[in-house]
C-alpha cells in the first residue's frame, strides 16, 4: 500500500518541469507569449496541481488508516 503512494509523488515532480517549460517560453521562445497565454497557463497549472496534491494526500490518508488496522 505504501508503494501506491510513489506515482503520484513522481506525479507532483513534474511541476518543475511544467515551470522550466513556462520560464522557456518566456525567456527563449520563438515568440513572446502574451499576459493573457502567461496567465491562463499559470492559472491551469495552479488548478492542476491542486488536484495531484489533493489527490496524493487522499492517497496518503488511505495507506495511513490502512497501516492503523494492521496494528
Amino acid at each position: 500500500m505504501i508503494h501506491d503512494l510513489e506515482q503520484p509523488i513522481m506525479d507532483c515532480w513534474n511541476i518543475c518541469e511544467d515551470l522550466k517549460t513556462v520560464y522557456t517560453q518566456l525567456c527563449d521562445g520563438e515568440r513572446e507569449p502574451t499576459i493573457d497565454e502567461i496567465t491562463n497557463a499559470l492559472m491551469g497549472m495552479q488548478q492542476l496541481y491542486h488536484w495531484k496534491f489533493e489527490q496524493l494526500f487522499h492517497k496518503y490518508e488511505m495507506v495511513i488508516e490502512a497501516r492503523s488496522r494492521e496494528v
